[in-house]
Protein backbone atom coordinates (compact mmCIF):
# COMPACT_ATOMS: atom_id res chain seq x y z
CA UNK A 1 0.00 0.00 0.00
CA UNK A 2 1.38 3.40 -0.97
CA UNK A 3 1.76 5.74 2.01
CA UNK A 4 0.37 9.17 1.29
CA UNK A 5 2.67 12.07 2.26
CA UNK A 6 1.64 14.28 5.15
CA UNK A 7 0.58 17.21 3.04
CA UNK A 8 -1.74 14.93 1.03
CA UNK A 9 -3.31 13.56 4.22
CA UNK A 10 -3.76 17.09 5.54
CA UNK A 11 -5.55 18.11 2.36
CA UNK A 12 -7.88 15.13 2.75
CA UNK A 13 -8.80 16.21 6.29
CA UNK A 14 -9.22 19.86 5.31
CA UNK A 15 -11.51 18.91 2.43
CA UNK A 16 -13.76 17.08 4.93
CA UNK A 17 -13.07 13.53 3.72
CA UNK A 18 -14.05 10.89 6.30
CA UNK A 19 -11.41 8.69 7.89
CA UNK A 20 -11.26 5.23 6.37
CA UNK A 21 -9.20 2.31 7.51
CA UNK A 22 -6.78 2.94 4.66
CA UNK A 23 -6.32 6.66 5.31
CA UNK A 24 -6.03 6.02 9.05
CA UNK A 25 -3.12 3.64 8.36
CA UNK A 26 -1.62 6.34 6.12
CA UNK A 27 -1.97 8.88 8.92
CA UNK A 28 -0.26 6.62 11.44
CA UNK A 29 2.56 5.74 9.04
CA UNK A 30 3.06 9.36 8.01
CA UNK A 31 3.06 10.51 11.64
CA UNK A 32 5.42 7.98 13.06
CA UNK A 33 7.58 7.34 9.96
CA UNK A 34 8.76 10.78 8.76
CA UNK A 35 10.64 10.97 5.46
CA UNK A 36 14.18 12.23 5.90
CA UNK A 37 16.25 13.46 2.95
CA UNK A 38 20.02 13.35 3.19
CA UNK A 39 21.86 16.49 2.19
CA UNK A 40 25.47 17.06 1.16
CA UNK A 41 27.95 14.92 3.04
CA UNK A 42 25.06 13.17 4.84
CA UNK A 43 24.10 9.49 4.76
CA UNK A 44 21.04 7.93 6.40
CA UNK A 45 20.92 4.37 7.67
CA UNK A 46 17.43 3.09 8.54
CA UNK A 47 16.74 -0.01 10.66
CA UNK A 48 13.07 -1.08 10.94
CA UNK A 49 12.03 -3.31 13.87
CA UNK A 50 8.59 -4.22 15.31
CA UNK A 51 9.18 -1.70 18.06
CA UNK A 52 9.93 1.20 15.69
CA UNK A 53 12.36 2.63 13.18
CA UNK A 54 15.90 3.76 14.04
CA UNK A 55 17.52 6.30 11.74
CA UNK A 56 21.30 6.80 11.96
CA UNK A 57 22.68 10.00 10.40
CA UNK A 58 26.33 9.93 9.36
CA UNK A 59 28.36 12.79 8.00
CA UNK A 60 31.26 12.52 5.56
CA UNK A 61 33.85 15.02 4.55
CA UNK A 62 34.43 18.09 6.66
CA UNK A 63 34.05 21.79 6.85
CA UNK A 64 30.89 23.82 7.16
CA UNK A 65 27.59 21.89 7.19
CA UNK A 66 28.91 18.75 8.90
CA UNK A 67 26.36 17.18 11.31
CA UNK A 68 27.89 16.34 14.67
CA UNK A 69 24.70 15.61 16.67
CA UNK A 70 20.92 15.33 16.34
CA UNK A 71 18.19 16.99 18.40
CA UNK A 72 14.35 16.80 18.21
CA UNK A 73 13.32 20.08 19.76
CA UNK A 74 9.90 21.54 18.93
CA UNK A 75 6.87 20.01 17.27
CA UNK A 76 6.59 22.06 14.06
CA UNK A 77 8.61 23.92 11.48
CA UNK A 78 11.47 22.88 9.19
CA UNK A 79 14.56 20.91 10.18
CA UNK A 80 17.59 23.16 10.77
CA UNK A 81 21.38 22.65 10.79
CA UNK A 82 23.63 24.89 12.84
CA UNK A 83 26.67 25.23 10.59
CA UNK A 84 28.93 26.37 13.42
CA UNK A 85 28.08 23.59 15.88
CA UNK A 86 27.00 20.86 13.48
CA UNK A 87 23.74 20.27 15.43
CA UNK A 88 20.85 19.08 13.24
CA UNK A 89 17.39 19.68 14.77
CA UNK A 90 14.39 17.77 13.43
CA UNK A 91 11.12 18.76 15.20
CA UNK A 92 9.09 15.91 16.71
CA UNK A 93 6.13 16.25 14.35
CA UNK A 94 4.29 13.29 15.87
CA UNK A 95 3.89 15.04 19.26
CA UNK A 96 2.43 18.46 18.49
CA UNK A 97 0.87 20.34 15.61
CA UNK A 98 2.60 21.35 12.41
CA UNK A 99 2.81 18.75 9.70
CA UNK A 100 1.15 16.11 11.91
CA UNK A 101 -1.81 18.27 12.93
CA UNK A 102 -5.35 18.73 11.62
CA UNK A 103 -7.04 22.10 11.16
CA UNK A 104 -10.52 22.75 9.81
CA UNK A 105 -12.30 25.88 10.97
CA UNK A 106 -15.52 25.03 9.16
CA UNK A 107 -18.11 23.97 11.79
CA UNK A 108 -19.11 20.31 11.52
CA UNK A 109 -22.61 20.08 9.99
CA UNK A 110 -23.79 17.05 12.01
CA UNK A 111 -23.17 15.30 15.28
CA UNK A 112 -20.54 12.55 15.10
CA UNK A 113 -21.02 9.61 14.80
CA UNK A 114 -24.76 10.42 14.65
CA UNK A 115 -25.77 7.93 17.34
CA UNK A 116 -27.32 10.17 19.99
CA UNK A 117 -26.96 10.18 22.99
CA UNK A 118 -23.51 8.73 22.35
CA UNK A 119 -22.25 11.41 19.93
CA UNK A 120 -18.69 12.46 20.73
CA UNK A 121 -18.38 15.52 18.48
CA UNK A 122 -21.39 17.82 18.36
CA UNK A 123 -22.49 19.78 15.30
CA UNK A 124 -20.71 23.13 15.04
CA UNK A 125 -17.33 21.90 16.30
CA UNK A 126 -14.17 23.28 14.65
CA UNK A 127 -10.61 21.95 14.72
CA UNK A 128 -7.48 24.06 14.99
CA UNK A 129 -4.05 22.42 15.02
CA UNK A 130 -5.39 19.23 16.63
CA UNK A 131 -2.93 16.35 17.06
CA UNK A 132 -3.66 12.79 16.03
CA UNK A 133 -4.11 11.83 19.68
CA UNK A 134 -6.51 14.69 20.29
CA UNK A 135 -8.58 13.78 17.23
CA UNK A 136 -8.80 10.12 18.20
CA UNK A 137 -9.75 10.98 21.78
CA UNK A 138 -12.43 13.36 20.53
CA UNK A 139 -13.93 10.63 18.35
CA UNK A 140 -13.67 7.66 20.69
CA UNK A 141 -13.90 9.14 24.19
CA UNK A 142 -16.81 11.55 24.66
CA UNK A 143 -16.88 14.01 27.55
CA UNK A 144 -19.44 12.76 30.07
CA UNK A 145 -21.21 14.96 32.62
CA UNK A 146 -22.24 13.98 36.15
CA UNK A 147 -25.82 14.06 37.43
CA UNK A 148 -26.37 16.66 40.16
CA UNK A 149 -28.89 15.93 42.93
CA UNK A 150 -29.71 18.91 45.19
CA UNK A 151 -29.59 18.67 48.99
CA UNK A 152 -32.79 17.84 50.86
CA UNK A 153 -34.16 17.41 54.36
CA UNK A 154 -36.88 15.52 56.23
CA UNK A 155 -38.74 16.23 59.45
CA UNK A 156 -41.15 14.11 61.48
CA UNK A 157 -43.33 15.07 64.42
CA UNK A 158 -44.31 13.15 67.53
CA UNK A 159 -47.04 12.57 68.50
CA UNK A 160 -47.95 12.03 64.86
CA UNK A 161 -51.75 11.97 65.36
CA UNK A 162 -53.43 14.64 63.24
CA UNK A 163 -55.84 15.59 66.03
CA UNK A 164 -55.25 16.22 69.73
CA UNK A 165 -57.68 17.31 72.44
CA UNK A 166 -57.75 21.03 73.04
CA UNK A 167 -56.02 21.72 76.36
CA UNK A 168 -54.07 18.46 76.35
CA UNK A 169 -50.60 18.72 77.90
CA UNK A 170 -48.21 16.99 75.49
CA UNK A 171 -44.55 17.12 74.44
CA UNK A 172 -43.99 17.75 70.73
CA UNK A 173 -40.74 16.30 69.36
CA UNK A 174 -39.35 17.30 65.96
CA UNK A 175 -36.78 14.99 64.33
CA UNK A 176 -34.91 16.30 61.29
CA UNK A 177 -32.37 14.84 58.86
CA UNK A 178 -30.22 16.40 56.12
CA UNK A 179 -28.98 14.89 52.85
CA UNK A 180 -26.13 16.74 51.10
CA UNK A 181 -27.26 15.66 47.65
CA UNK A 182 -25.00 13.94 45.14
CA UNK A 183 -22.50 14.45 42.31
CA UNK A 184 -22.68 11.19 40.37
CA UNK A 185 -20.26 10.07 39.05
CA UNK A 186 -17.80 12.02 41.16
CA UNK A 187 -15.02 11.90 38.51
CA UNK A 188 -12.23 14.19 39.79
CA UNK A 189 -14.36 16.43 42.04
CA UNK A 190 -13.01 16.64 45.58
CA UNK A 191 -16.32 15.29 46.97
CA UNK A 192 -19.33 13.41 45.67
CA UNK A 193 -21.64 15.62 47.77
CA UNK A 194 -23.51 18.46 46.05
CA UNK A 195 -23.53 20.70 49.13
CA UNK A 196 -21.26 21.25 52.07
CA UNK A 197 -22.12 20.16 55.60
CA UNK A 198 -25.24 21.45 57.36
CA UNK A 199 -24.62 24.37 59.70
CA UNK A 200 -28.06 25.17 61.17
CA UNK A 201 -31.29 23.24 61.70
CA UNK A 202 -34.00 25.90 61.51
CA UNK A 203 -37.23 25.37 63.49
CA UNK A 204 -40.24 27.65 63.84
CA UNK A 205 -43.33 27.29 66.03
CA UNK A 206 -44.25 27.44 69.68
CA UNK A 207 -41.55 26.59 72.22
CA UNK A 208 -38.80 25.53 69.77
CA UNK A 209 -35.48 27.14 68.74
CA UNK A 210 -33.00 26.58 65.89
CA UNK A 211 -29.86 24.51 66.51
CA UNK A 212 -26.33 24.95 65.10
CA UNK A 213 -25.04 21.55 64.00
CA UNK A 214 -22.94 19.83 61.32
CA UNK A 215 -24.54 16.46 62.04
CA UNK A 216 -26.73 14.75 59.41
CA UNK A 217 -29.60 14.63 61.96
CA UNK A 218 -31.03 16.78 64.72
CA UNK A 219 -33.98 16.95 67.12
CA UNK A 220 -35.88 19.64 68.98
CA UNK A 221 -38.61 19.43 71.65
CA UNK A 222 -41.26 21.81 72.94
CA UNK A 223 -41.24 20.43 76.45
CA UNK A 224 -44.67 20.59 78.10
CA UNK A 225 -47.05 22.09 75.54
CA UNK A 226 -50.79 22.88 75.89
CA UNK A 227 -52.66 22.13 72.64
CA UNK A 228 -54.56 25.13 71.29
CA UNK A 229 -57.83 25.07 69.38
CA UNK A 230 -57.29 24.75 65.62
CA UNK A 231 -53.89 24.44 63.95
CA UNK A 232 -50.68 24.07 65.97
CA UNK A 233 -47.88 24.27 63.39
CA UNK A 234 -44.09 23.80 63.37
CA UNK A 235 -41.70 24.08 60.40
CA UNK A 236 -38.20 22.83 59.69
CA UNK A 237 -35.45 23.60 57.17
CA UNK A 238 -31.66 23.17 57.06
CA UNK A 239 -28.99 25.74 56.18
CA UNK A 240 -25.82 24.34 54.60
CA UNK A 241 -22.32 25.34 53.46
CA UNK A 242 -21.27 25.74 49.82
CA UNK A 243 -20.40 22.63 47.81
CA UNK A 244 -17.42 21.70 45.63
CA UNK A 245 -16.89 22.25 41.91
CA UNK A 246 -18.36 19.33 39.90
CA UNK A 247 -16.06 17.87 37.22
CA UNK A 248 -16.76 16.12 33.92
CA UNK A 249 -15.12 12.90 32.76
CA UNK A 250 -12.06 14.69 31.33
CA UNK A 251 -11.46 16.86 34.39
CA UNK A 252 -13.18 20.01 33.14
CA UNK A 253 -15.54 22.09 35.26
CA UNK A 254 -19.21 21.12 34.95
CA UNK A 255 -21.66 23.76 36.05
CA UNK A 256 -20.80 25.65 39.21
CA UNK A 257 -20.36 24.82 42.89
CA UNK A 258 -23.62 24.95 44.84
CA UNK A 259 -23.73 28.16 46.84
CA UNK A 260 -24.40 28.10 50.57
CA UNK A 261 -28.14 28.15 51.17
CA UNK A 262 -31.20 26.71 52.90
CA UNK A 263 -33.48 23.85 51.86
CA UNK A 264 -36.79 24.98 50.39
CA UNK A 265 -39.64 24.85 50.92
CA UNK A 266 -39.60 24.45 54.68
CA UNK A 267 -41.33 21.27 55.88
CA UNK A 268 -44.52 21.98 57.85
CA UNK A 269 -46.08 19.70 60.49
CA UNK A 270 -49.45 20.46 62.08
CA UNK A 271 -51.47 19.15 65.01
CA UNK A 272 -55.12 20.26 65.06
CA UNK A 273 -56.74 20.87 68.43
CA UNK A 274 -60.38 19.66 68.64
CA UNK A 275 -62.95 18.61 71.21
CA UNK A 276 -64.22 15.00 71.18
CA UNK A 277 -67.79 13.85 70.51
CA UNK A 278 -69.51 11.61 73.10
CA UNK A 279 -72.22 9.07 72.19
CA UNK A 280 -73.97 5.84 73.24
CA UNK A 281 -71.80 3.66 71.01
CA UNK A 282 -70.73 1.03 73.56
CA UNK A 283 -73.65 0.90 75.96
CA UNK A 284 -77.06 2.59 75.76
CA UNK A 285 -76.54 4.06 79.23
CA UNK A 286 -72.93 5.21 78.80
CA UNK A 287 -71.57 8.26 76.94
CA UNK A 288 -68.39 7.03 75.24
CA UNK A 289 -65.73 9.41 73.93
CA UNK A 290 -65.30 9.04 70.15
CA UNK A 291 -62.16 9.22 68.02
CA UNK A 292 -61.10 12.79 67.31
CA UNK A 293 -62.20 14.28 63.99
CA UNK A 294 -62.29 17.67 62.31
CA UNK A 295 -64.93 19.96 63.79
CA UNK A 296 -65.73 21.31 60.33
CA UNK A 297 -66.83 17.94 58.93
CA UNK A 298 -69.23 15.18 59.91
CA UNK A 299 -69.56 13.84 63.45
CA UNK A 300 -70.20 10.18 62.62
CA UNK A 301 -71.37 7.72 65.31
CA UNK A 302 -72.52 4.08 65.37
CA UNK A 303 -75.23 3.96 68.04
CA UNK A 304 -76.24 0.79 69.88
CA UNK A 305 -79.88 -0.39 69.87
CA UNK A 306 -82.40 0.90 72.37
CA UNK A 307 -84.32 -1.35 74.77
CA UNK A 308 -88.10 -1.94 74.81
CA UNK A 309 -88.09 -1.67 78.60
CA UNK A 310 -90.08 1.22 79.98
CA UNK A 311 -87.92 4.17 80.94
CA UNK A 312 -84.78 2.78 79.35
CA UNK A 313 -82.13 5.14 78.01
CA UNK A 314 -82.36 6.52 74.49
CA UNK A 315 -79.72 6.88 71.78
CA UNK A 316 -77.74 10.05 72.59
CA UNK A 317 -75.02 12.13 70.92
CA UNK A 318 -73.15 15.06 72.60
CA UNK A 319 -71.46 17.52 70.21
CA UNK A 320 -69.41 20.62 71.24
CA UNK A 321 -70.98 23.69 69.61
CA UNK A 322 -68.94 26.84 68.98
CA UNK A 323 -69.94 29.98 70.82
CA UNK A 324 -68.94 32.33 73.60
CA UNK A 325 -65.28 32.06 72.65
CA UNK A 326 -65.38 28.26 72.63
CA UNK A 327 -64.33 26.21 69.60
CA UNK A 328 -66.60 23.54 68.21
CA UNK A 329 -69.05 22.70 65.45
CA UNK A 330 -71.34 25.38 64.14
CA UNK A 331 -75.08 24.84 64.71
CA UNK A 332 -76.03 21.34 63.57
CA UNK A 333 -78.50 21.48 60.67
CA UNK A 334 -78.02 18.09 58.97
CA UNK A 335 -78.59 14.56 60.27
CA UNK A 336 -78.13 11.56 57.99
CA UNK A 337 -78.73 7.81 58.47
CA UNK A 338 -76.76 5.05 56.72
CA UNK A 339 -79.05 2.64 54.84
CA UNK A 340 -77.45 -0.80 55.04
CA UNK A 341 -79.64 -2.11 52.19
CA UNK A 342 -78.68 0.55 49.64
CA UNK A 343 -75.27 1.28 51.23
CA UNK A 344 -76.02 4.98 50.94
CA UNK A 345 -76.52 7.88 53.31
CA UNK A 346 -80.04 9.30 53.48
CA UNK A 347 -81.54 12.33 55.15
CA UNK A 348 -83.00 11.87 58.64
CA UNK A 349 -85.33 14.39 60.33
CA UNK A 350 -83.48 16.73 62.69
CA UNK A 351 -86.75 16.91 64.64
CA UNK A 352 -86.33 13.27 65.68
CA UNK A 353 -83.64 14.48 68.08
CA UNK A 354 -84.35 16.55 71.14
CA UNK A 355 -81.59 19.14 71.79
CA UNK A 356 -80.44 20.11 75.29
CA UNK A 357 -77.37 21.62 76.95
CA UNK A 358 -74.74 19.61 78.82
CA UNK A 359 -71.01 19.73 79.66
CA UNK A 360 -67.98 17.41 79.57
CA UNK A 361 -64.61 17.71 81.31
CA UNK A 362 -62.03 18.00 78.50
CA UNK A 363 -59.34 16.84 78.88
CA UNK A 364 -60.49 14.38 81.48
CA UNK A 365 -59.20 15.36 84.93
CA UNK A 366 -58.22 18.87 83.79
CA UNK A 367 -61.00 20.61 85.69
CA UNK A 368 -62.07 22.37 82.49
CA UNK A 369 -65.70 21.83 81.47
CA UNK A 370 -66.77 22.42 77.88
CA UNK A 371 -70.29 23.23 76.69
CA UNK A 372 -71.97 20.58 74.53
CA UNK A 373 -75.33 20.21 72.80
CA UNK A 374 -77.01 16.86 73.53
CA UNK A 375 -79.04 15.19 70.77
CA UNK A 376 -81.47 12.56 72.22
CA UNK A 377 -83.62 10.28 70.08
CA UNK A 378 -87.30 11.15 70.63
CA UNK A 379 -88.90 8.65 68.24
CA UNK A 380 -92.02 7.04 69.67
CA UNK A 381 -90.53 3.58 69.42
CA UNK A 382 -87.25 1.90 70.41
CA UNK A 383 -84.76 2.42 67.61
CA UNK A 384 -82.37 -0.31 66.53
CA UNK A 385 -78.63 0.05 66.12
CA UNK A 386 -77.60 2.36 63.34
CA UNK A 387 -74.97 4.72 61.99
CA UNK A 388 -75.71 8.45 62.00
CA UNK A 389 -73.77 11.55 61.08
CA UNK A 390 -74.33 15.14 62.18
CA UNK A 391 -73.08 18.20 60.31
CA UNK A 392 -73.34 21.97 60.45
Amino acid sequence: MAVLPKYALKLLFESGDLITQSTLYDLIDATYNPTLVAGTNITLNQVITPSGTTVTINSTGGGSGVVTSLTTNGTSGAATLNSSTGVLNIPNYAVGGGVGSYTNLTPTPLNFPGNSPFDTIIAGTTFNNQTFTEMMNAMLYPTLDPTLTPPSNTMTISPNATYQEIGANITVALNATFNQGLINPQYTATSNKRSGLPNTYNYTGAQVTSNSSTSPSDSESTGAYIVLAGTNTWTGSVSYDAGVQPKDSVGGNFGSPLLAGTTTPAISKTITGVYPVFATTSNIATMTKQSLVSMSGYATVSLVAESFATGSARQTVDIPIAGGGQAGWSTITIVEFFNTFSSQWGSAPLGDWTQSATTHEVPSGSGTFINYTRFTNNAGYPRGAGQYRFKS
